[in-house]
């Protein structure tokens, strides 16, 4: 299994931070999300930001900190929406241009409150090389969305997870907004922190969205399309929250 990854955690795009801060005095949800990516302690970590008054906070807090210009970022292949992958794959390659990092860690700030230990079992799935990209899921709750994302997965009963023994490994079939698309395997609620090999990354990120990638708005369908085996890990007694309640306890 391969042991060097890089962590790329990336900033929130919209200004939900900035209202639900307000004027309190508080260090970003970004720098919390930094901190629980460098308690995984599985590689380094690098925080991407979208402007330069947030990388001096989160610089300030003692991150490895590089600033994206989002208009650098050229809309190709008609992807409107700003391209998650296309940002992790240029800021890495940025980064670490000599490619000496294998797995890529991509952690939104979104998910201030994650688990380091489930950063730390997202590289079980890439055991097999024919893995591109893993995912976490977890259970469908009455509170979830009903436009949230979801995954349909097999689940493999002889694969453990030694950090964390009640965590499950499978293979996604599926992935879409309404669950009743779903038919094949069980129904989970889709956790958008991601694992890519980085060979994979960087050839997703050539390619044209697939059309069903561009109805759901779901990037991960696009590495389904190009044939890699995509992974998820399920990681218990998760209720998905959301980002506001999330940022609160912070400030």
């Amino acid at each position: 299994m391969e042991r060097n990854p890089l962590i790329v955690v990336s900033s929130r795009l919209d200004d939900v931070r900035n209202e639900v801060r307000g004027s309190r005095k508080s260090a970003p949800s970004i720098v919390a999300a930094w901190h629980r990516a460098k308690e995984a302690d599985v590689g380094n970590t690098i925080v991407d930001c979208h402007d330069e008054s947030l990388a001096d906070e989160v610089k300030g807090a003692g991150a490895y900190s590089v600033t994206s210009d989002l208009q650098d970022i050229e809309p190709t292949h008609n992807y409107k929406p700003p391209s998650g992958l296309a940002r992790v794959a240029r800021t890495v390659t940025k980064f670490d241009r000599f490619c000496n990092h294998d797995l890529i860690i991509h952690l939104p700030e979104h998910h201030v409150e994650i688990d380091p230990k489930f950063l730390r079992a997202l590289m079980y799935p890439l055991a097999s090389s024919d893995v591109g990209m893993a995912t976490l899921v977890c259970a469908v709750t009455p509170t979830l969305p009903k436009d949230a994302p979801k995954v349909s997965v097999n689940w493999n009963p002889d694969r453990i997870v030694y950090v964390m023994p009640d965590a499950r490994v499978g293979t996604i079939n599926n992935f879409s907004r309404d669950g009743l698309k779903l038919t094949d395997g069980q129904v989970y609620a889709h956790i958008p922190v991601y694992i890519y090999r980085r060979a994979a990354l960087d050839r997703v990120v050539r390619e044209p969205p697939c059309d069903r990638e561009l109805d759901e708005n779901i990037e991960a369908l696009r590495v389904l399309d190009l044939g890699y085996r995509v992974e998820a890990l399920f990681v218990p007694n998760v209720t998905p929250t959301t980002y506001e309640d999330k940022l609160a306890r912070y400030d």
